[in-house]
C-alpha cells in the first residue's frame, strides 16, 4: 500500500472500469476480498462482479430492514465505522449497534426507577406533612390546655419561691435600717397574699376535684373490700347472717317444726328489720341456729325435743328420741337374721334433736303407734338367689337353592336352652317386689328351629292332557284330612316313608300339585299313585282302595286322587306316603306338618 492511499481501499487500477458503478448493496455472502500482490490481474471479473450484483438484487426486504436498524443505532455513536451507504455492514457494527441497544434499555430502566423512587419519596413526605397537620389541629387545643393548666398550677409556687425570696431581702433591708426585718418580712407575706389571692384559688379550682376524687376512690375500694353482713332485728335481738335466703330458709325451718300436737295450733309471724353491717363472717349466724335462736326468741313456751323425719319431712315430734330409736332397732332386727345381703328401711328415716314448740310436741305412744302403723317402718330385704330358666329357642329362616321356590318345611325343630341366673331378689314387708338379675351362665345351649325356603326356580313343567302347564306350589297339604294315628315313621335305609293311619274309604289328598306319572297296582304298594310336582319333588300314596286319577291328568294342591284302603302288603287301613327330592327319599314328616 503507498502512503498516499486511502484505509481500506484498493488501487483504482485493480478496480475493472465497468466496476465504477457499483450497485448500493452487496449480499452478505460476497467473500471477503484478498487484497492482491504486485503485478497481479483484477481480482474480479466482470461476470463475477455481474453476477454477485444479481445476487444483491434478491436480498429479502428483512435483511434491509435489519441493516437499517442496526445504522439508526450505529449512525450517531460511531460514525466513522458505518460503510458507505450500500455496502455491508461489518459485524463489528452489527456488535457495536447491539451494545448501544443494551445500554439504552439500561439507561431507560434506571431512569423509570429513579422517577419512580423520588415519587414515592414524594408521596411519603406529604403523608407525614398532611399527618403532622392533622396532629397539630387535634392535639393543638388539647396541648393548650394542658399547658393552660399546668400554669395555673404551677404559678403560685412560682410566686411563692419569688415572694420569699424578696420577702427576706425586705427583712434584711429594714434590719439594716432599725434592727428588726420581721415587721418588714410578715408585711410583705400580707400583701403577696392579697395581691394574688385569685391565683391560688384558681390553682385550689384543679386541686380540689382531684383530692375529691382520690378519696372518692380509696372509700370505694375500702367499702368494696369490707365483709358486710346483714343484720336482723327480732324481738330486741340481733343476728347477723350472710344473706336474706338465710333469713327465708331458717323461717320455713320454723315453720316445719310448728307441728300442731292432738289438734292444737300454733301460729307464728315474724316481722324483723334488716340492716346491712360491716362485721366479721365468723359472726354470722346459719340457718338451723338462727331458726332455733329464733324459736327461743318467739316464746317462752319451748321445749328441748326430737323430731322425726321420713324422706326429709317432719312426720312428729317427741321428747324423748331414745324411744323411736328403740323401735326403729327392734323393727330391723325382726327382718335381719344375718342370711341376707342386705336390709334396710325403705323410707329415709332420721331424727333431729332442737327447741321445738310445746304445742308441737306429741305423745310418745301415739307417736310411736303412728310411725308403727302409720306404713312408715316399712323394710326392704335384699337376697341373692339361684334358679334355672328356660332359653326360648328361636325361628330361622333358611334360604336354599335345593329346593324350588314356594318350598317351605322345617328341617330342623327348636329345642329351648337352659340358663343358670344368680339374681337380686328384694322384698318389702316379707313380699317379693323384684327379681333383677345379675349374673347368668348358659348349662344347655338352645337350638333354633330352622325353616327351608325353597329359592331355584322351576327347571321344567308337565303338559297334562287338558294344555296346561301344572308344577307344584312348593307349600304340602296335609294328605290325610281325618287321619286317626301315625304308626310308622321314616328311618333311613329302613322305612321309606310313613304310614298315615285312617278308616276306610277316608279320602287321600294331593300334597301339591303336579302330575300323576303314575297310577296302577303294585306287589308290595298294591294301589297306588305317584305325583311328580315339577319341582324335582315326587309323592308317592300305596295301599289305597280306589284310585280317582290316571296317568298323565293333572292334579291340584289338595284334590282328591284315591281313597284309604289295605292293598298290597299291609295289616290295616292307612295310606304309605313316601317323598323324594332330587331322586333322594326323604322324611316326609315335615313337609306335610307331621313333626
Amino acid at each position: 500500500m503507498e502512503p498516499n492511499q486511502e484505509p481500506n481501499k484498493r488501487p483504482s487500477a485493480a478496480v475493472p472500469p465497468a466496476a465504477q458503478n457499483i450497485p448500493p448493496a452487496v449480499p452478505s455472502t460476497l467473500p471477503a476480498a484478498v487484497p492482491p500482490e504486485e503485478d497481479d490481474g483484477p481480482f474480479m471479473t466482470e461476470e463475477e462482479f455481474n453476477e454477485i450484483r444479481q445476487r444483491a438484487k434478491k436480498t429479502p426486504a428483512v435483511i434491509s430492514m435489519t441493516q437499517e436498524f442496526v445504522v439508526q443505532l450505529q449512525r450517531g455513536q460511531n460514525e466513522a465505522a458505518l460503510p458507505p451507504a450500500g455496502e455491508k455492514l461489518p459485524l463489528r457494527a452489527v456488535y457495536n449497534a447491539f451494545g448501544q441497544l443494551l445500554y439504552l434499555i439500561g439507561t431507560q430502566t434506571e431512569y423509570a426507577f429513579i422517577r419512580l423512587t423520588r415519587a414515592v419519596r414524594a408521596g411519603v413526605a406529604l403523608a407525614l406533612r398532611g399527618s403532622a397537620a392533622l396532629l397539630r389541629f387535634v392535639c393543638g387545643p388539647l396541648w393548650a390546655l394542658l399547658v393552660s393548666v399546668w400554669e395555673d398550677l404551677t404559678a403560685p409556687f412560682r410566686y411563692f419561691v419569688v415572694g420569699i425570696r424578696n420577702m427576706r431581702k425586705a427583712a434584711e433591708a429594714e434590719a439594716l435600717a432599725d434592727g428588726s426585718g420581721s415587721r418588714a418580712g410578715w408585711a410583705y407575706l400580707k400583701k403577696g397574699l392579697r395581691t394574688y389571692r385569685k391565683m391560688i384559688f384558681g390553682a385550689l379550682s384543679y386541686l380540689l376535684p382531684v383530692g375529691a376524687l382520690l378519696i372518692f376512690s380509696f372509700t370505694v375500694r375500702d367499702m368494696l373490700g369490707a365483709n358486710f353482713s346483714l343484720g336482723v332485728s327480732y324481738n330486741d335481738n340481733v343476728f347477723f347472717i350472710e344473706s336474706e335466703n338465710v333469713w327465708d330458709t331458717a323461717e320455713k325451718m320454723v315453720q316445719e317444726r310448728v307441728v300442731a300436737s292432738a289438734g292444737a295450733t300454733v301460729e307464728w309471724n315474724s316481722h324483723p328489720d334488716f340492716e346491712l353491717r360491716i362485721v366479721d363472717p365468723a359472726a354470722r349466724t346459719g340457718a338451723s341456729e338462727l331458726a332455733d335462736r329464733i324459736i327461743s326468741a318467739s316464746s317462752d313456751q319451748i321445749v328441748q325435743a326430737v323430731g322425726v323425719r321420713v324422706n326429709g319431712e317432719l312426720v312428729s315430734i317427741i321428747e324423748d328420741g331414745r324411744a323411736v330409736q328403740q323401735l326403729l332397732d327392734n323393727t330391723i332386727t325382726a327382718y335381719d337374721d344375718g342370711t341376707h345381703q342386705r336390709v334396710e328401711y325403705v323410707h329415709d328415716i332420721d331424727q333431729v334433736p332442737g327447741i321445738y314448740f310445746t304445742n308441737s310436741v306429741q305423745d310418745t305412744t301415739m307417736a310411736l303407734q303412728s310411725l308403727e302403723y302409720g306404713g312408715v317402718l316399712s323394710v326392704r330385704v335384699v337376697d341373692l338367689v339361684e334358679y334355672d330358666e328356660p332359653i326360648a329357642y328361636t325361628v330361622e329362616e333358611q334360604e336354599s337353592d335345593q329346593f324350588n321356590q314356594g318350598v317351605r318345611f322345617t328341617s330342623q325343630y327348636g329345642r329351648d336352652g337352659v340358663q343358670h341366673v344368680t339374681a337380686e331378689q328384694t322384698s318389702v314387708d316379707g313380699e317379693v317386689v323384684s327379681t333383677v338379675p345379675v349374673e347368668a351362665t348358659v348349662t344347655q345351649e338352645m337350638q333354633p328351629q330352622i325353616i327351608t325356603v325353597g329359592t331355584r326356580r322351576a327347571a321344567y313343567e308337565f303338559s297334562t292332557a287338558e294344555g296346561g302347564a301344572v308344577v307344584g306350589t312348593g307349600s304340602m297339604t296335609f294328605p290325610v284330612p281325618q287321619l286317626s294315628y301315625i304308626t310308622t315313621r321314616f328311618s333311613p335305609g329302613g322305612h321309606r316313608g310313613i304310614d298315615l293311619c285312617a278308616p276306610q274309604g277316608t279320602p287321600v289328598l294331593a300334597a301339591d300339585s303336579g302330575v300323576v306319572v303314575e297310577a296302577g297296582t303294585h306287589w308290595s304298594w298294591g294301589n297306588y299313585i305317584r305325583i311328580d310336582h315339577g319341582n324335582g319333588v315326587t309323592t308317592l300314596y300305596a295301599h289305597c282302595e280306589s284310585l280317582l286319577v290316571s296317568a298323565g291328568m293333572g292334579v291340584g294342591r289338595g284334590q282328591q286322587i284315591g281313597t284309604i284302603g289295605i292293598s298290597g302288603v299291609a295289616s290295616g287301613y292307612h295310606c304309605h306316603l313316601e317323598l323324594t327330592v332330587n331322586g333322594g327319599l326323604v322324611d316326609p314328616a315335615p313337609f306335610i306338618g307331621a313333626g
